[in-house]
């Protein structure tokens, strides 16, 4: 893997800090739920097409789940819109602050008297009972991972047999050099605190198969409202109508087409950090 060559002058919170207080990334911040309104962040997560179809992906795989590990919690967004849905939740979380760690998720659940469990850990190493959780939710967190074989390991260790592991909106390069490099010199938030990581595909799924999770769904790049987010169906073809290439492409076919054919390239280009989402099962 790639190894960072330089140090970074920032934590996580100061780098959220700096990038809210910046115009020019003030759509970035809004579209990653991390504005400094907590409770609107949680609320429109909630809300949203992507936690809708979270839903809808346990319902098919654990109908009977009751509760779910929120792993990295980061500012409480999926703690909350879990705990509304009438979920037990624990929330593991390292950052403590008030703005993006643990005090945040905890000032949002107060003020709407919603309840979850907060707890300081890293995924690596979890102070959970085996079988503890019907479902282990990550999203962009399998990316950060320090050793991601580890971490698969001790999610399907925490979940019950047939839980199910979601890891949604996870990074992929093509390789540790160029595509990696690549991919983190174009993330604003990394030149910041230089906290952002990919994996290949197949490393992705070999430590599924490592720690005996068996992966019943692989969700490609817009593939789904979760690896869509922050884009529309709408939006997106929007967007690919007004590029240069959808604006030749209009002269002379029908929008419609124009959006399909955009779609289609969109959807098999290998751009590093390209989102992948899986889900899992605990293999009894």
């Amino acid at each position: 893997m790639l190894q960072q060559e330089k140090t970074f002058p920032y934590s996580w919170e100061e780098a959220i800090d700096l990038l809210r207080r910046d115009p020019q990334h003030r759509e970035l911040v809004y579209d990653a739920y991390l504005t400094s309104d907590l409770q609107g962040n949680c609320r429109r997560f909630a809300e949203s097409a992507e936690f809708a179809e979270v839903l809808s992906l346990i319902k098919a795989r654990r109908p009977d789940a009751r509760d779910v590990l929120d792993v990295p919690a980061g500012n409480g967004i999926a703690t909350y819109a879990f705990a509304r849905a009438g979920f037990g939740v624990v929330a593991v979380e390292p950052d403590s602050s008030t703005s993006v760690g643990r005090g945040a998720i905890a000032i949002s659940l107060s003020a709407e008297n919603l309840e979850a469990r907060i707890v300081d850990a890293f995924g690596e190493k979890l102070p959970f009972d085996s079988a503890s959780f019907d479902v282990v939710y990550v999203r962009q967190g399998l990316h950060h991972a320090r050793d991601l074989k580890a971490m698969l390991r001790e999610y399907a260790r925490v979940l019950r047999p047939g839980g199910v592991l979601l890891g949604c909106r996870e990074h992929v390069v093509d390789d540790y050099g160029p595509s990696l490099r690549e991919f983190l010199d174009s993330q604003v938030d990394h030149q910041l605190y230089g906290g952002e990581n990919a994996f290949t595909l197949a490393d992705y799924r070999a430590a599924f198969f490592d720690a005996h999770l068996s992966i019943v769904e692989e969700i490609g790049p817009y593939d789904s409202p979760i690896n869509l987010h922050p884009n529309t169906p709408e939006r997106l073809a929007a967007k690919i109508r007004g590029s240069i290439p959808g604006r030749i492409l209009g002269v002379v076919l029908p929008k419609s087409l124009v959006s399909r054919l955009g779609m289609w390239q969109l959807k098999r280009s290998n751009r590093p950090g390209r989102l992948y989402s899986f889900v899992a099962l605990a293999v009894n």
